[in-house]
């Protein structure tokens, strides 16, 4: 069956890549500002899955829009029922993308967009292999559900929608993620640390830190940060040339690039840039707000403006595991706790906030590193001002869906099915027996959240024939 599958997906492959574009084209960020009855997301969420319900319906699919959290494209019929969840929302774009990020761009096989591999190419993928399916007149004893979300990327809101108003399957899959599948994911722990606003008087020998911005997605690696501070007003004649020169040596010790301005009359604001990174991995970023933090404790700050530097520079910066968070910790089945710091924000008069991404292994408890976390934010003197958990998962690898897509896998490939985990979090895990799979193949480069993010088209197509041949294998 594997030449099949695959043969079809190839059959597939002009119209598939067209519609690829159109559906690319379409700006899908969540913008509250747009969110309407019917829209809880906004206008662009909106528009893309409505794309997919109308891509479905015209096929002769039973669709259903769930209040627009969520949508559904059904095939089949029984009991028992598959689901094959994607979602439609991607993060926002940062800068320095080599062609427009809704403006998809073929290069070298690769197609080039936000979105391309998170997930609206797998989404679409696995679309064309339920469509497969229903054309080969396979026939099949469960119902497939292909469940579509608007709101992966920030709060889950879809989904929790979705299961108050109707039904969950509990074995599936979620193109999300990586071949040969994910079968464990961290569970995270998303806290807004808040400091409030305590002004230093002594401003004829402290810096003032009049505000600070960086990174707009929790579940990111901020890729730049800006500063704004007021010299003192009593400082050396040379002030300004050794605050450039640290500057400058700074820069060059960490092998990055920024900006500095300074106006006469002691105005500095600060630009340093990072490398972005998806947020499950931190390490594989430099995070800009914390670098930036740590140069500005060269400086003299005193009061609020020192806690939150502080914080940020000495607390934060590259503790990509928590060891100075005090929540630590690791096992066997998915590795090392991680630790994100997202989106970074300061005001001289209001305070400062600090959103966290934390990944917690599959196995251990949420609730006591919730506590652990707890007691050390209010040691530095910030309290948790906003806090959102979601669960860890974990799937034996004895269960029939992981047996049959292990088996798919292999057919298709030829390499063995090891089982992976992952700091990611995927609508696998609303699936009792849910994994992720695919459709990044083994050796290739995760652009997820990344500038210039793109997949590979034939890889796309490869992957479109695995899903239809588990799909129909699942749901025989």
């Amino acid at each position: 069956m594997k030449d099949y599958w695959q043969q079809q997906a190839l059959l597939h492959r002009d119209g598939f890549v067209k519609e690829l574009h159109s559906f690319l084209s379409i700006n899908s960020i969540e913008d509250m500002s747009t969110a309407a009855e019917g829209k809880p997301f906004g206008e662009g969420v909106a528009a893309a899955l409505e794309y997919m319900l109308a891509r479905g319906e015209s096929d002769g699919f039973h669709t259903r829009n769930v209040d627009g959290y969520a949508g559904v494209i059904e095939y089949g019929e029984g009991e028992e029922e598959i689901g094959v969840l994607v979602h439609v929302d991607v993060v926002t774009v940062g800068e320095g993308w080599t062609t427009p990020p809704f403006k998809p761009t073929v290069r070298a096989g690769r197609i080039y967009a936000r979105g391309a591999i998170d997930d609206k190419g797998p989404a679409l993928a696995a679309y064309y292999a339920l469509k497969m399916v229903k054309d080969s007149g396979i026939a099949l004893t469960k119902k497939v559900r292909l469940i579509i979300g608007g709101d992966e990327e920030s709060g889950w809101l879809c989904m929790k929608h979705f299961a108050l108003h109707d039904k969950v399957p509990q074995i599936g899959f979620s193109p999300d993620s990586s071949f040969p599948m994910t079968h464990a994911e961290k569970g995270q722990i998303n806290p807004t640390l808040a400091l409030p606003a305590q002004v230093s008087s002594d401003t004829d020998a402290c810096f003032q830190l009049l505000s600070f911005q960086s990174g707009d997605q929790g579940n990111s690696v901020p890729e730049s940060a800006r500063a704004a501070v007021k010299a003192p007003q009593k400082t050396s004649p040379e002030w300004q040339r050794e605050v450039k020169s640290g500057w400058e040596a700074f820069l060059a010790a960490r092998a990055t690039t920024g900006e500095l301005e300074i106006t006469e009359a002691g105005d500095l604001t600060f630009v340093i840039h990072g490398k972005p990174a998806h947020g499950m991995v931190p390490q594989n970023g430099v995070n800009a707000g914390t670098l930036l933090a740590a140069f500005l404790l060269t400086l003299n700050f005193e009061a609020s403006d020192y806690s939150f530097l502080s914080l940020l520079g000495e607390v934060l910066h590259e503790d990509f595991y928590g060891e100075r968070l005090h929540v630590a910790c690791e096992d066997e089945v998915s590795g090392k706790l991680t630790v994100n710091a997202g989106i970074l924000r300061y005001d001289r008069l209001e305070g400062g906030s600090v959103r966290l991404n934390i990944r917690y292994p599959a196995t251990v408890s949420c609730e006591e590193y919730v506590e652990k976390l707890t007691q050390r934010v209010d040691e530095l003197g910030w309290t948790i001002s906003n806090l959102r958990t979601s669960k860890s998962h974990y799937v034996p690898k004895d269960r029939p869906v992981i047996q049959t897509l292990s088996r798919v896998y292999e057919e298709h490939t030829g390499l063995p099915a090891h089982l992976l985990s992952s700091g990611g979090a995927t609508y696998a895990k609303i699936m009792s027996e849910g994994v992720a799979f695919g459709p990044l193949f083994p050796g290739k480069e995760s652009m997820a959240h990344l500038t210039d993010e793109y997949a590979d088209i034939n890889d796309l197509l490869r992957a479109m024939g695995i899903y239809a041949h588990a799909i129909a294998e699942l749901a025989k």
